[in-house]
């Protein structure tokens, strides 16, 4: 076990810099037994950060001048983290295709560079080592959302979280249950959402509040049937901008239900593979088949629905052919968006508890996805990064021109507010001019939020209000 010691005053963000290097890393206390350090030292606006690791050390500063203090944090921050990259970038001999970030949203990023005057293309590369074919990708994503990234004031999107699926994949960690476990509260939480719909919808009526997209998400929101489905969604009686339902798992999509999605104007659906090696499929937890992929991909087109596939690299037995052949396989279907993710270890999945180490080609695996869809005529048009990621990668969404899924990039890039129904659903408000972001969080499980529905919908609508 290594340790970390450092007095800097987020030292999460310090641990999570080293543990792209290392695993067995743990915050420390005592300097003294620590293999790295970090040090904080300020004199007026000017800080000065100095990292060692057994020998090496690198120094920064950053001079905060007449920064709010937002601002401050975030330049503190990012050379603290710099000073820790480079020494062990020096100690380690690795370095890794992000650089020093460590945060979730590359291109949110460089706009805020972009808002200092600063050239933000040479500052991923020249300050923060950021590899030139990533800071490419955050270049091609920009110049794919355009005039999509602008905030619209007065607006919100519409989450409806549905937290049933009809097994659970090795790799996934969300809060979801499995429906047939689960059954005794299908039929109350169904209210409860109703409720909490309904009366959210009444909210943003009295409050002006346009809504644009509606997205529905889980779990699998499929996974109920079509009588449920078609109850939740009668309470939303207006045709928004986008409609998408997640119907993430091939086997839980049939006529029916397409019928009930098409009857409500759902415009965009999930698909989502994740391989098309019915080995691998196996391997993971999926219960469904290759066969169910095709068939379920042809019933969705036949309804006119825009179809998104995700695929991860990074799956349990699967080799670096292999998931070539998944991407070619969601190409040649034509899908009009497809996601390539990169396995996440997450606490809570199976896959963490079975200490996986994950594959050791995803860097090249995540680049053949770069290269086909490309050649294929598809844009990179939102990114995402994860904390456990394998290789420190990323996820990308690809589209067809003009096929952007608006409220991905609504919610990537935090250009949206979000009301939010339903378990672990959290509502998110952007507070102008400072652009920050605050929250409401629904109870992640089903029981506690039937029981105290009306407390989390009552602390909603306090966030959009401005109540505290």
């Amino acid at each position: 076990m290594r340790y970390l010691f450092t007095n800097f005053c987020y030292p999460t963000e310090i641990h999570d810099v080293v543990k792209l290097f290392f695993n067995d890393v743990e915050l420390s206390d005592n300097s003294s037994n620590a293999q790295f350090t970090l040090t904080e030292k300020a004199n007026g606006n000017i800080f000065v950060y100095e990292a060692t690791a057994e020998g090496k050390n690198n120094v920064q500063s950053v001079d905060v001048g007449e920064a709010d203090e937002l601002q401050a944090t975030r330049l503190r921050k990012r050379y603290a983290k710099l000073a820790i990259y480079n020494v062990l970038t020096e100690f380690s001999g690795k370095k890794m295709p992000w650089g020093s970030l460590t945060g979730i949203r590359p291109t949110k990023l460089a706009e805020q560079l972009s808002r200092e005057g600063l050239d933000w293309r040479q500052t991923f590369t020249g300050v923060l080592g950021v590899s030139e074919d990533k800071t490419s990708l955050v270049e091609d994503i920009l110049r794919t959302q355009g005039d999509l990234r602008r905030y619209k004031t007065g607006c919100a999107d519409l989450y409806v979280g549905i937290p049933f699926c009809v097994s659970r994949c090795s790799y996934c960690s969300f809060t979801s249950g499995e429906i047939d476990r689960l059954k005794k509260y299908i039929d109350p939480y169904v209210e409860a959402l109703k409720h909490d719909i309904c009366t959210t919808i009444a909210f943003v009526r009295e409050n002006d509040i346009k809504i644009n997209n509606v997205y529905f998400g889980g779990g699998t929101p499929t996974s109920l049937s079509a009588e449920h489905l078609d109850d939740i969604m009668s309470c939303i009686d207006f045709q928004p901008v986008e409609y998408t339902v997640e119907a993430g798992r091939p086997d839980t999509i049939d006529r029916d239900k397409a019928d009930v999605l098409k009857k409500h104007g759902v415009q965009r659906i999930s698909i989502n593979p994740q391989t098309f090696n019915q080995s691998v499929l196996d391997v993971i937890g999926r219960k469904h088949t290759v066969s169910d992929i095709y068939d379920k991909y042809e019933l969705a087109k036949s309804y006119g629905f825009i179809v998104n596939m995700d695929l991860i690299a990074g799956l349990p037995t699967e080799t670096y052919d292999m998931f070539c052949h998944n991407v070619d396989s969601a190409v040649s279907l034509g899908a009009d968006n497809i996601t390539i993710h990169t396995l996440a270890l997450k606490h809570g999945s199976a896959l963490k508890e079975q200490n996986y180490s994950g594959a050791s080609d995803v860097n090249k695996m995540v680049e053949y996805s770069r290269r086909k869809l490309y050649s294929a005529g598809y844009e990179p048009y939102y990114m995402y990064r994860q904390k456990y990621m394998a290789d420190n990668l990323e996820n990308v969404g690809y589209c067809k021109p003009g096929k952007q899924c608006l409220y991905n990039i609504g919610i990537m890039e935090e250009i949206s507010n979000i009301l939010a129904c339903g378990a672990n659903a959290i509502s998110k408000k952007i507070i102008s001019p400072e652009n920050r972001i605050e929250r409401s969080a629904n109870a992640k499980d089903v029981i506690t939020y039937i029981q105290r529905n009306d407390e989390y919908i009552g602390k909603k609508f306090c966030l959009f209000r401005g109540e505290k």
